[in-house]
């Protein structure tokens, strides 16, 4: 199969509603690095509009039209994944990052409104590395169900920062 008979829909990430953050991060971390890794780029580092100084030696965001070819391809990246991440959240993410200019901001404000601080984020983990503990088959459930929650923990310990280990995901359908 050719490239160009695979459907677009198939290579963008979900809606963000908040719910589906996990998966979201995963799949726009990736979407955004195959459209341009200098798009992802400027999520890590961030991006700061160019600067000037005026005659009282304050400095001033200059004005686009006097920006350096590297100044408006770093803005470019920055607006490509802005754009991006816009793209994919519903009205009501929409609303927590409205405001911002900066993809990294925006990625930022939604990790933190989605995962929480790192304190919360911690305590998270250890709930699902809990509940990953805690679950067991039950009678009248397939394989595939049972392997379906377990990869649903993962994935979301995963975007928290604390992957469940391989070895650990056979041992537990084992």
């Amino acid at each position: 199969m050719d490239s160009s008979s695979v459907s677009n829909s198939f290579l963008k990430p979900p809606i963000l509603d908040g719910a589906n953050y996990a998966l979201w991060k995963h799949r726009m971390r990736y979407t955004i690095k195959a459209m341009d890794v200098r798009a992802w780029q400027s999520i890590l580092t961030g991006w700061t509009p160019p600067t000037t100084q005026d005659d009282d030696g304050d400095y001033i965001i200059k004005r686009e039209e006097n920006w350096t070819t590297e100044e408006t391809l770093s803005s470019s990246y920055n607006a490509k994944a802005l754009n991006e991440i816009l793209a994919t959240v519903d009205m009501r993410m929409y609303g927590i990052i409205s405001d911002c200019t900066i993809a990294k901001d925006a990625w930022d404000a939604l990790q933190e409104h989605c995962e929480g601080t790192d304190s919360v984020k911690r305590t998270r983990l250890r709930l699902l590395n809990a509940k990953f503990e805690r679950i067991r088959m039950d009678e009248n459930e397939t394989i595939a169900e049972y392997d379906k929650k377990l990869r649903e923990i993962a994935t979301e310990a995963h975007a928290l920062g604390g992957p469940i280990a391989s070895e650990a995901m056979v041992n537990k359908v084992l």
